[in-house]
């Protein structure tokens, strides 16, 4: 399982999922299958670069995303080539051209995983291409 950015944080912060989602991020963390993408930590960055006076994270984003890391025991998906050269293709498919969600929608493809996601685009992309996405509903 792959999560989104925002799941993190939320995950992270002890905020209300899903009962789905958090049995299914509960399985993978005991599996030892729960990743998130370093993408991830790049759109961490900067959502707190365009914050002005209040940031969000409270520390430096890459103190905030290794202590998550550690407290979700998930695995660091790396961008590699396969995720890298998926991500161009991305845009023809989900009709956005969204950089983070790229990254996070090709992760999830190349690493053959499950995304959790409140992202209404991307829960639309599973919905209507269950051969190309699947997410669970956090």
């Amino acid at each position: 399982m792959l999560l989104d950015t925002h799941i993190l944080l939320w995950l992270v912060r002890g905020a209300l999922l899903s009962s789905e989602a958090l049995t299914s991020i509960a399985d993978a963390q005991n599996a030892g299958a729960l990743y998130v993408s370093a993408m991830t930590a790049w759109e961490l960055g900067t959502a707190e670069l365009k914050r002005t006076g209040r940031p969000e994270l409270g520390m430096p984003p890459s103190t905030w995303f290794r202590r998550a890391m550690g407290l979700t025991g998930a695995r660091l998906a790396p961008i590699t080539v396969a995720v890298a050269t998926e991500a161009t293709l991305v845009p023809a498919v989900y009709g956005r051209g969204d950089p983070g969600d790229c990254f996070l929608i090709a992760t999830a493809r190349v690493r053959q995983l499950r995304l959790a996601t409140r992202d209404a685009a991307m829960i639309d992309l599973a919905n209507n291409r269950p051969d190309y996405l699947s997410v669970i509903h956090s």
